[in-house]
């Protein structure tokens, strides 16, 4: 994978220094660190020192938690454009998560004594910045709610919607780049229940299945079941 500059990313119209012109983008650069990750890399672990943010320039990178049982849980996976991290006002406060990259993936790194000062000059970038820490804040809430409220059958066919995006009709084929124990982290179970779920999904000819592929073989019965909110249902 080849380092994407500023200039020629297809995300520039939406990103964090959408506003800045060209001969501006020497100065965030200046202020920043590109790197390119390998698949399954790790980029920071929970608990140690928030010392900055990463914007995700291009790939996939899930967010996650373990447990004192050693079971990872995934927060959320981000994507393209999103920022990864947290900046509390103390510096001492750890990150609350550990990221990794689930494929080949650039990331921007901006170190925190650089942020404020670069904000200052360009006032735009702090406000893109909270709209997508907002946004962030958000996808964690609907987790929460989805974990509380959501069997965890509904949990996985809402997943599968989310993964077949815009395109989630009948026939819909999705090359699953997650691992069946990545799928039960994103839904809150063991790797046995997500293959039990896939299963009985499968039963019901919502989806269909064939290797590291997976069809929806019903999109209203799929999404009908993501629907039903269902506290004592597993």
């Amino acid at each position: 994978m080849r380092k994407i500059r500023c200039e020629q990313c297809p995300l520039r119209g939406t990103s964090l220094v959408a506003d800045l012109p060209d001969a501006e983008l020497d100065a965030f650069r200046a202020c920043t660190t590109i790197a390119i990750y390998k698949s399954r890399q790790v980029i920071f672990h929970a608990g140690a020192p928030t010392s900055g943010l990463y914007f995700l320039c291009h790939g996939a990178v899930k967010l996650y938690q373990s447990d004192r049982f050693g079971w990872d849980h995934i927060v959320a996976v981000a994507g393209p454009g999103e920022v990864l991290g947290e900046l509390p006002s103390d510096p001492s406060e750890p990150y609350s998560v550990s990221a990794e990259t689930l494929t080949d993936s650039q990331l921007c790194y901006l170190p925190r004594e650089r942020l404020a000062p670069f904000i200052q000059t360009h006032p735009m970038v702090g406000v893109r910045l909270i709209s997508a820490l907002s946004a962030a804040l958000g996808v964690s809430h609907k987790k929460v709610r989805a974990l509380a409220l959501k069997s965890a059958e509904s949990r996985l066919a809402d997943l599968l919607i989310q993964l077949a995006g815009a395109t989630g009709s009948d026939g819909t084929r999705l090359t699953l780049r997650y691992s069946r124990r990545e799928i039960a982290e994103m839904i809150g179970v063991s790797t046995e229940t997500a293959i039990r779920l896939l299963g009985r999904l499968k039963r019901k000819r919502a989806i269909s299945t064939s290797q590291r592929e997976l069809v929806i073989a019903d999109a209203e019965r799929l999404l009908r079941i993501a629907n039903a909110d269902s506290l004592g249902a597993t």
